[in-house]
Parts: structure tokens; sequence; C-alpha cells
């Protein structure tokens, strides 16, 4: 055994060389998104509902390397409210890169028979993806269906790409779905007492205030939300931002060009069980910057939201029978090495089996544990490759 490993431990050290360079910047590291849970919060209700109740906040932030995005949750928990979570400024909201383009404080709602269902209790929240792609979920609980909401960046990209989904409750028939978005183009006018000039703009057409634009799903690919006055071009305002729209689930909505808020309604065919969107932020460019990126890369960025499986990619990837027999040829050639590790192995694949049965019937809560089961056994299955090795007879 000795002269083994003394032979075998070359090879192990050559076979982590890589990853050493890389940590060292010596090789070019490969394109990340990085995804951070802020966790749970809690404080004391001023402007959110009643005063002195509980309200509950969550962010979470996606960096592509290009851009980065910070997503936001705050609902009151008092228990007079049952699953309700009351706050006053919206539940879901966006205050990175900036608190205006898609408001801090709330720019989406989910109304589901006509309830809000982001007004409701976090059933779920976590990170699913960090590295290749980044992601996370949000699951309500909607008295009508479960809605999860996932967003997603891959690396380099402007665009949070959205995914929200939804399945009626036992006896629940789902008649209407409507997803609401909310923006303040670049810059606050009313709240600062100013004054600007709001359009709404997509392939086809300009929409200035305070008109409405009836939107053409199969044509409006992309909608781009601007301020001719607060344009950073003008040294005024923060930039604008946009929207790119997934037209196989949406049928129809409009934008109401405010002087203040712009409100998008979307509506959606609730048989469908889920719909696209995505998102930008295009703070601190000009208004002529933002709508030429979209002209060259909206549609490759649209190809790109309708195209995506947001399944994590350890779940899509996931072959049980090949883990298990993979598993089993580690130990057998880990040697009396791997009697520490046995138990653990087994109850690994025991509850990955579980996990993966349940995420093929598209529970979402299973796969995202199922993608955190397969990151964690990443050290183990590390560890048993290394005593593998050094259990490996000389050539």
């Amino acid at each position: 055994m000795k002269n083994m490993r003394v032979f075998a431990f070359p090879m192990a050290v050559i076979s982590v060389c890589p990853l050493i360079l890389a940590s060292l910047g010596l090789c070019e590291p490969e394109p990340r998104v990085a995804a951070h849970d802020g966790g749970i919060t809690y404080a004391q209700a001023t402007h959110e509902c009643t005063h002195g109740h509980r309200v509950e906040n969550r962010k979470t932030t996606l960096d592509s390397g290009e851009v980065r995005y910070t997503f936001r949750y705050s609902g009151c928990v008092d228990p007079s409210h049952g699953d309700k979570r009351p706050s006053a400024e919206g539940n879901f909201g966006m205050p990175e890169p900036t608190p205006a383009n898609w408001y801090w404080g709330g720019f989406l709602r989910l109304l589901i028979n006509g309830v809000d269902a982001v007004n409701y209790r976090v059933e779920d929240w976590k990170v699913t993806e960090s590295g290749a792609r980044g992601a996370f979920q949000a699951i309500f609980a909607h008295p009508d269906a479960e809605v999860c909401i996932r967003m997603m960046m891959l690396p380099g990209s402007r665009c949070a790409m959205a995914r929200i989904q939804w399945k009626p409750r036992v006896g629940v028939t789902i008649k209407t779905v409507v997803a609401e978005l909310r923006c303040y183009p670049s810059f606050f006018t009313a709240a600062r007492r100013r004054n600007g000039e709001r359009h709404c703009v997509t392939p086809r057409i300009d929409t200035p205030e305070p008109q409405t634009l009836q939107i053409d799903p199969a044509t409006d690919a992309w909608l781009l939300f601007k301020d001719n006055v607060f344009d950073v071009a003008n040294g005024e305002g923060d930039g604008p931002c946009a929207a790119l729209l997934d037209p196989r689930t949406i049928t129809g909505g409009r934008v109401s060009v405010g002087g203040y808020a712009v409100m998008t309604t979307l509506d959606c065919r609730p048989d469908a069980g889920d719909m696209r969107v995505g998102l930008y932020d295009f703070t601190r460019w000009t208004n002529a910057q933002a709508e030429s990126f979209l002209k060259e890369q909206g549609m490759k960025d649209h190809a790109t939201l309708v195209a995506t499986d947001f399944r994590p990619l350890s779940v899509q990837n996931l072959n049980i029978d090949k883990l298990r027999k993979d598993a089993n040829q580690l130990l057998a050639d880990a040697g009396d090495d791997a009697a520490p590790f046995r138990k653990q192995v087994e109850n690994l694949l025991d509850k990955a089996t579980k996990l993966k049965s349940e995420s093929d019937q598209g529970n979402w809560r299973s796969e995202a544990e199922l993608a955190a089961e397969t990151e964690a056994s990443a050290d183990l299955f590390w560890k048993l490759r290394a005593f593998a090795v050094l259990n490996a007879p000389p050539p």
C-alpha cells in the first residue's frame, strides 16, 4: 500500500494542478454567475403595514459579471393576516442597481383569479444555482395555486430571465392569470416634483405619455421604458430599463405610459401553467445606447429566454443509475479507505433517488433540494476519488 501511494500521489497532484493554477489567476477562469442569498431579516413595520407589526425581508443578488441585480421581498408577518403578507409598496422589488426602473419596493404582481400571488406567504426562497448559471426560486402560498418564480442570469448577460409557474390547488379552476410590471423609468419624477417625458418603445412603435400601448406579443418582443428628459445623455436620471416577452403564453396586454409610474399588464393563458419575461436595467446608459443594444442583442436574448430550461443544470444532467454505478465503483476502488464513507454514500443515493423521482414530477422544492445535495456531495466524491487513486495498482 505504501509504495502504491508514493507512486499515485504525484498523479493526484497533477490532476488538481489546473484548479491551483486557476485559483492563482494563471489560467483563464470559466465565466461564472454569482448568486448570493442574504437570508431573512425582520423589522418593525413603519409604512409597510400597521405600525409595530413585524415585517419579513429577504434579498438575493445575481451577478453575471456584466451587471449585478438584487431582488427583494418584503411582507408583514403579523398573525392577524393569516397567509397574506401586506406591504404598502409591494412585495417583490429590485433595489439594485437603482431603486427606480424596476421599482425597488415592488415591481411584480401575479394576479391569479384576481388575487396577487406575491402578496402571500413565502413557502420557499433559496438559491438554486451559482456558477455556470445563477438562479434562485421563490414559492408563494396563493389560495388557488402554488406559484413559483425562478430568476436566472447567464455569464456576461444583462438580462435577468424570469419563469413564473402556477399549479392549481386540488378542486380549484384557474380562470384568469395576469402579470403586472411597474417601473419608474430613470427617475422618480412626481416624487421629486419634476416633469419628465416617458416613452415605451417596441420594435414596431414608440408610445409617449400619457398614451396606452396595446401589446402585440408576436411583434413586441421587447419593451424599452425611457424618459427623454431624464436621459443620462442630458446629465439627468439613472438610465432606462426594458423587458422581453415570451409570446407563447402571453395573449396580449397593455402599457399605460404615465408621467410617473409606467404600468405593464400582461394577459396570460391560465391553462399554460407558466409565463416568461426578461428584465434589463440600463443604469448609467443613455437612451440611445439602450435602444441600440436591444436592436442588436434583444432578439438573441429573447431566443435564449424562450429556449432555456430553468431546472438546475445538475438536476437536468443527473442520471441516477450512472451515479449509483460510479459511486459503487469508487467505493470498491477505494478499498478499506472507503469504510468511513460507505453509509454516507448509501444515504446520499437513497435521498437523491427520491428527490429525482419527485423532480421528474415537477416538484420545484425537490429540484432545488436535489441541486443542493448534488453540490454538497462534490467533496465526498472528491475524497473517494483520491482514495481510489491511492489504492490503484501500479502500472
